[in-house]
């Protein structure tokens, strides 16, 4: 199915924080945030908290969160499995090497979406949303929904320290992990 974005935060008040997301988002991803209730999320939430979905107009497949976590092999990793492949096939050196110059092209290729978000433009993001909800913390996550919004999946929460120090952590982040985020300027 597809990826979308839960954000955690203590506020009831979806108009605010879709006011916050409109004014806020310097990109003009558009986002805005839907009242959502997961089951497995559910049990992982503090006494007032709320969960929202942070949409665009879509999904948020490609998303730039946890982009940093690969899955499967490297393209030149699959470029020399290929190559060995061909080999125990019986192939020659130099049709091998044809192949492969075809492929690599393919392979290496940019991905033909790349994400309108980075690390600075969720620090931003967040750090403008805590601001605005008055909140010192949010949590967010990103998970792979196969089926449905309503399916069960493993959840956990982690600490993830300062939001403004965060860009590793944002680019690492694990599918199904919700992290905190200490939103406090200075985390004061």
């Amino acid at each position: 199915m597809c990826t979308f974005v839960t954000l955690i935060a203590r506020c009831d008040d979806i108009d605010r924080l879709n006011a916050i997301l409109e004014r806020e988002d310097g990109r003009r991803h558009r986002r805005r945030a839907e009242i959502a209730d997961t089951l497995c999320i559910r049990p992982h939430l503090s006494s007032g908290e709320r969960e929202f979905c942070l949409v665009r107009s879509s999904c948020d497949c490609g998303t730039w969160l946890g982009s940093a976590v690969r899955f499967g092999p490297t393209p030149e990793e699959r470029l020399k499995a290929d190559g060995e492949r061909y080999r125990r096939k019986g192939w020659t050196e130099a049709k091998i090497t044809r192949a492969l110059a075809s492929r690599k092209q393919s392979v290496l290729r940019p991905p033909r979406h790349i994400p309108n978000e980075d690390a600075d433009y969720w620090i931003d993001l967040l750090s403008k949303v805590a601001a605005g909800l008055s909140v010192p913390a949010l949590g967010l996550m990103h998970h792979f929904y196969r089926k449905s919004m309503d399916e069960a999946f493993d959840v956990s929460r982690l600490v993830a320290g300062q939001i403004e120090t965060s860009a590793d952590i944002l680019a690492s982040m694990q599918d199904g992990v919700i992290h905190d985020f200490d939103c406090r300027s200075g985390g004061t």
